[in-house]
């Protein structure tokens, strides 16, 4: 989190169009995991659900989230854009236990309950301000 929080500082103040940058990152991404894959092993099956994640992960994460997260730093707050953070695990359960079937536990459940209503006291002392 420390990680991602100091970036979205840094990236708060280039001035250069989310569209124009993501593209630089992406290659540099890429160029990183060139030099590392010859000291991984890496095996896969092609098949729909090899390819199906892959497509999630390279256009909707890949480049959908990360214009949005740009887009919001540019208009908004950064309490309240790195705030969204903590939704991630909150939505990664919700979709593993929809789309895979898997039972929430009642602690996951509290939990996800605990980082909702942190984030609406993030977000409603930001409205009142």
């Amino acid at each position: 989190m420390l990680a991602i929080t100091t970036g979205a500082l840094l990236q708060k103040r280039v001035r250069a169009a989310p569209i124009d940058v993501l593209p630089l990152q992406n290659a540099l991404g890429l160029g990183l995991c060139v030099l590392v894959a010859p000291f991984e092993p890496i095996s896969f099956e092609a098949s729909w659900s090899f390819a199906l994640p892959l497509a999630w992960l390279g256009i909707v994460i890949s480049v959908f989230a990360q214009l949005l997260f740009y887009r919001l730093m540019q208009q908004g707050d950064l309490v309240n854009v790195t705030s969204l953070f903590y939704l991630v695990p909150v939505v990664t359960a919700l979709m593993d236990a929809v789309w895979l079937g898997n039972r929430l536990a009642p602690l996951e459940i509290a939990g996800m309950i605990a980082i909702l209503a942190g984030l609406a006291l993030v977000f409603r002392r930001t409205a009142r301000e």
